[in-house]
Order: C-alpha cells, then sequence, then structure tokens
C-alpha cells in the first residue's frame, strides 16, 4: 500500500510548491521522485517542463513536454508550452506548429495565439501573425502586449496607419507605457508626421528619462528636421545611457558635420570606429571631413579604406574623384569618375565631372561626349547646358555653342556668365548688334561686372561705335581699376576719337599695371607721333622691339570663355 505522503502527486504538490519560491532546481528534484513512482501522469512531466523553461533548461523543458503529450495528446496547455519551449529555443516554425496545434484543441487559450503570432512573424508570414494577434485581442481586449505585437506587425506590413491605431489602444489602457510612445513616434515618422513623432517621443522620456532608444531616435529625428543642435543633444543623452553605442557616435557626427564643426565630428567617427570598425559610411564621411579641412592626403587614405570595405559604391568613387580635380589631378580623376560610372551608369555627376576633367585636360572632344551624355539625362541642367557651349565654342563650332547658351539661358535666365559666353560667340559670328543685347540683359541683372562693361565695349567699338565703346570701359574701370587690358583698349578708342591726351593717360595707367604691355607700349607710341613728340615715340618703339618675340606678337585669346 502507498503512503499518500508518498504518492507521484503528493512530490507533485511539493514540486510545484518550491516552483513557486523560484526554487527550481528542488522542484524539479521532487517532480522527478513523482515521475519514478508513477511515469505516466501527464500533469507531473507538464510541471517539471514549466520548471524547467523557467529555468532557461529549453532543451530539457521541450523533452518533458513531448513526453507529457505522448501520455495526453487532447491537453491544450501541453502544446501551448511545448511551443513556449521551441519559441525560446528560437525554433520557430516548430513553435508555431505546436502552438497551433493548441489553439485547434482550444481555440479560447489566448496565449497560445500569442506566442504563434510570434513565431509567425519571426519566420517572416506576419499577415498570419496579425491574424494570431486580432484573436488575442478579441479574447482578452486589454492585452497591452498583444496590442504592442499587433502594431510592430502591422508596421513590418508597411500598414502604418493600422499600427498608430494599436499604440494608441495601448496607451488608453496604459498612458505611462513609455515603450508605446516611442514605438508610436518610429511608425510616425515613417508617416512624415515628424512633429507628432517629437511630442510622441518626449511623452516617452517623461515618463522613461533613461530610454535611450527614444533619445537616439529622436536625435535622428530633429538631425531630419535639420535640427542639429537640438538632435546633438538628445544623442549626448543616448550617449550617456549608453556611451558604447556606435550609432549614437556615428549620428552624432553626422549632425556635427552638418554644422560645420569638423574637428568634433572626427573624434565622433573615430569613436564610433573604436566601438564598430565595420560600422559602414564612417571612412566615406571621415574622407569629406578631412577634404573640408584641406587634409587631402588623410582623405584619400580614408576614401581608399572606404573602397576597400564597399567597391560598388558609386558615391564613394565620385566624391574621391572630385577630391582628385579640386587637387588638379585630372587623370586620377577621369578613373574615378569611370568606375562610378561602371557601377552606376546613370550617375549625372560623375558623368559631368569627367566632362569638366577632360576640359582641364583640354580634351574638347572626351568633354564634349561628356556633356552631352548630361544633358540627354538631365536636360534642365542650366550649367551642363553652358559648359558644353564652352566646349564646342573651344572647337569653333559657334552656332552648336550658341544653341546651347540658348538652351542654358532657357533655363536659367538670370545666369549673367550664360549671357556673357552668348554675347561672345555672337561676336565671333558677327552678330554684334545681337551680343550687345545679351550685355545689356546682363548688365541690368548685374552692373557690377567688370568684365561685361569690357566686352559691350569691345562690340561697340567693332561696330563704330567709339564714344559709347569709351563709356563701356570707363564703367568696368570704375569698377576694377587694376585691369591693363581695358586701359589699352580705352586709349585706341580715344586715339579714334582724336583725344590724344586722354588716350595718353590711359596708355600710362595701362604700362603702370603691366610694364611689358606691347600694345599699351604700341599705342602709345602711336600717340606722341599724333603729338608731334616723334623722339619720345621711338623710346617706346624701342621698348617694344626688346620685348620676347611671344610676348609682342600674342594677342588675346578671346576664346577662352568663362565657366561657370
Amino acid at each position: 500500500m502507498e503512503l499518500p505522503w508518498k504518492s507521484a502527486e503528493a512530490w507533485c504538490r511539493k514540486g510545484r510548491a518550491y516552483a513557486e519560491q523560484g526554487q527550481y532546481d528542488r522542484a524539479v528534484e521532487c517532480y522527478d521522485r513523482a515521475i519514478a513512482l508513477n511515469a505516466s501522469i501527464a500533469a507531473v512531466w507538464y510541471h517539471k517542463g514549466l520548471a524547467l523553461t523557467t529555468a532557461r533548461k529549453y532543451r530539457e523543458a521541450a523533452e518533458c513536454l513531448d513526453q507529457a503529450i505522448r501520455i495526453d495528446p487532447t491537453c491544450a496547455r501541453l502544446w501551448h508550452a511545448r511551443g513556449q519551449a521551441l519559441y525560446d529555443l528560437q525554433e520557430y516554425r516548430e513553435a508555431a506548429d505546436y502552438c497551433g496545434q493548441a489553439v485547434k484543441l482550444a481555440p479560447e487559450i489566448a496565449n497560445a495565439w500569442l506566442i504563434r503570432g510570434h513565431a509567425l512573424r519571426k519566420i517572416g508570414r506576419t499577415p498570419d501573425a496579425i491574424a494570431c494577434y486580432d484573436h488575442v485581442v478579441t479574447i482578452e481586449p486589454g492585452r497591452v502586449e498583444a496590442w504592442l505585437a499587433r502594431g510592430m506587425a502591422l508596421a513590418a506590413d508597411r500598414r502604418y496607419d493600422a499600427a498608430v491605431d494599436c499604440y494608441d489602444r495601448v496607451i488608453a489602457l496604459d498612458p505611462r507605457n513609455a515603450n508605446a510612445w516611442y514605438a508610436r513616434g518610429t511608425i510616425l515618422i515613417l508617416l512624415s508626421r515628424y512633429e507628432d513623432a517629437l511630442a510622441s517621443y518626449d511623452r516617452a522620456v517623461a515618463i522613461d528619462p533613461n530610454h535611450a532608444d527614444t533619445w537616439y531616435t529622436r536625435g535622428c529625428t530633429l538631425a531630419a528636421l535639420k535640427r542639429y543642435d537640438e538632435a546633438i543633444g538628445c544623442f549626448d543623452r543616448a550617449l550617456a545611457l549608453r556611451p558604447d553605442d556606435a550609432e549614437a557616435w556615428y549620428n552624432r557626427g553626422r549632425a556635427l558635420q552638418n554644422l560645420e564643426r569638423y574637428e568634433e565630428t572626427l573624434v565622433c567617427y573615430d569613436r564610433a570606429f573604436r566601438v564598430n570598425p565595420d560600422h559602414p559610411g564612417i571612412w566615406y564621411h571621415k574622407a569629406i571631413v578631412l577634404k573640408k579641412l584641406k587634409r587631402y592626403d588623410l582623405s584619400l587614405g580614408c576614401f581608399d579604406r572606404a573602397l576597400r570595405e564597399n567597391a560598388v559604391d558609386a558615391e564613394i568613387w565620385h566624391q574621391k574623384g572630385l577630391l582628385f580635380f579640386a587637387l588638379k589631378r585630372y587623370g586620377e580623376a577621369i578613373e574615378c569618375f569611370d568606375q562610378a560610372l561602371r557601377v552606376q551608369t546613370d550617375h549625372k555627376d560623375a558623368c559631368y565631372y569627367r566632362g569638366e576633367s577632360y576640359y582641364a585636360l583640354g580634351d574638347w572632344e572626351a568633354a564634349v561626349a561628356c556633356y552631352q551624355a548630361v544633358v540627354r539625362a538631365a536636360p534642365t541642367n542650366a550649367v551642363a547646358w553652358n559648359n558644353y557651349g564652352n566646349t564646342l565654342y573651344r572647337l569653333e563650332k559657334y552656332e552648336e555653342a550658341l544653341v546651347c547658351y540658348e538652351r542654358a539661358l532657357e533655363i536659367d535666365p538670370e545666369n549673367r556668365q550664360v549671357w556673357n559666353n552668348k554675347a561672345s560667340v555672337l561676336s565671333v559670328l558677327s552678330h554684334y548688334d545681337k551680343a550687345l543685347v545679351c550685355y545689356d540683359q546682363e548688365l541690368r541683372a548685374h552692373p557690377e561686372n567688370a568684365d561685361a562693361w569690357y566686352n559691350k565695349g569691345l562690340a561697340l567699338f567693332i561696330l563704330g561705335r567709339y564714344g559709347e565703346a569709351v563709356t563701356c570701359y570707363s564703367h568696368a574701370l570704375q569698377i576694377d581699376p587694376a585691369r591693363a587690358e581695358i586701359w589699352g583698349t580705352k586709349g585706341n578708342a580715344l586715339v579714334i576719337l582724336e583725344r590724344c591726351e586722354e588716350a595718353l593717360d590711359c596708355y600710362d595707367r595701362a604700362i603702370a599695371l603691366n610694364p611689358d604691355d606691347a600694345d599699351a607700349l604700341n599705342g602709345k607710341a602711336m600717340v606722341l607721333i599724333y603729338l608731334d613728340r616723334p623722339a619720345e615715340a621711338v623710346k617706346y618703339y624701342e621698348r617694344v622691339q626688346r620685348l620676347p618675340e611671344r610676348d609682342w606678337a600674342a594677342k588675346t585669346d578671346s576664346s577662352k570663355n568663362k565657366r561657370v
């Protein structure tokens, strides 16, 4: 006869008492004594499994629950408990199956629906997970955990408004739930409701000032709104709570970079790198900052490191090319732009600066091909049209250049450099009256443009309107009195107008600025002849003869159009 205090049921009750006190090892010993007496009681195996699950001995727990199911396969709680153990073992597919069997046997078990939903979400079956959470909140409408999980699943399914509704339900049930306010804010960001998101984050940190995720995400939101100083304050709060948060250091650096506080930026990137040497983006952005600080060799080294980590990022190749371009290392710049275009064939900026590099090297044909590609891809790029025109000008394709300048002005009618360039090509084509219209257009918008006044004067000179030409040269010299060539050209016009004393003064000013100005020396000699001062004239002719041939024979290259 079995004594009642030595029965399996008694040992099971004793085990449950220990489990309630948190003494799981002693509880398991009691369950083992019960099993030794009677191994066919499903409840004993079940409670042993629960104790082992709570003690995080999930594999042993699953084995116990398997035994319980073999004894009583119609008991829903056994299937549910084994599903929980499998979920804790990260065996999500099997966990979903076991919990699915539990709810078939007992559809009212909310916890089984909940664990099944979690498991399905882990394996990517989000719509099925949402259906499980719907069952939970139908059974228990006040279940905060289920509303939170449902919100996360809806967000993963990009049903953002519905997700916000879930978090609102949580907040209605538990207004001091910081996690709900935080999650609500993250979804509002995805809906581009930034101010509402900030209000949610404010509620979260008011409830829990140590909620590091909220401080970090609030900082990212403020940075997206270009409120960089406030963003830095949030990142500081996050880092005070999590000093080894690489993302917070990195994004703090990005905010400082946008404020052009470059030395502090480098410190942040270095801290992020120490925490996580594999963090993407650090070397690239560090290279950009070092370029801004004109530490070019260090910047190139960082670009190289960035490309070793990610050689298929077209923007890194492009930015490295821009650095070579700034250093006037045009051949190396072209190699970088070529790499960028191999990775991303429609990278318009790389194609444009490839053209600029060829232009700087004097390879006009190659530059034209690049600019053609740019304006085909971006027909509203006024800068590209202008520089396309400049390159055609170099190739003496003046009519085509004129078309390019006109396209640029359709896009950007206030661009003074394009008006100048159009006027120049019109002058080459002997359309001086039309060129004057362009100069007038430019000077109405920018009367301080000395080049425009000078070039207008040249066009008027060619048209024989010498008095007006002198007026234009005078305007140009008021703006920029150190231009020797303008003084000389003004002198030429004054000679034709027989205002020789004034012309003489202009030539003197030109020679004072450039003693080897052959045109001014010749002009002064000519005026002295007119003034019947031949002895003085001879001295200036002799000075011209003593100049190296390239100085007195060279002519001004008026084809070098200004570039935007």
